[in-house]
């Protein structure tokens, strides 16, 4: 039987806040209209997305547990472990997501006459 191995899941949970501080920080100041200290340097799409992209993988590896087992035909088993902490950084990370998504949405949506 050949398992991949998984972080430990406080570590997990404890990156996966740290990550999720900047798009927080982001999205908050955005949506007040602060012109808070920091705010430009978070500008870039690619830290944005990327730390949401990141947490959300951490936080996913560490409750997905994936076995392969040899047997004939090959088995392979997935388990889904309910660790609060984690459940709770993915579901902020999608939500975050998805209001950096709606908002890219709204800001370049042009109604088109139809005649």
């Amino acid at each position: 039987m050949r398992a991949f191995l998984r972080s430990s899941n406080d570590v997990s949970a404890v990156v996966g806040v740290l990550l999720l501080v900047v798009p927080t920080y982001f999205v908050a100041m955005s949506a007040l209209r602060y012109d808070a200290p920091g705010l430009h340097f978070f500008d870039s799409p690619i830290l944005i997305l990327g730390t949401l992209a990141i947490a959300f993988a951490v936080n996913a590896r560490s409750i997905l547990s994936v076995k392969v087992e040899p047997e004939k035909p090959p088995v392979l088993k997935i388990a889904l472990s309910l660790r609060i902490w984690n459940l709770a950084e993915i579901l902020l990370a999608l939500l975050l997501l998805g209001a950096l998504f709606a908002y890219a949405f709204v800001e370049n949506f042009e109604p088109r006459l139809v005649r």
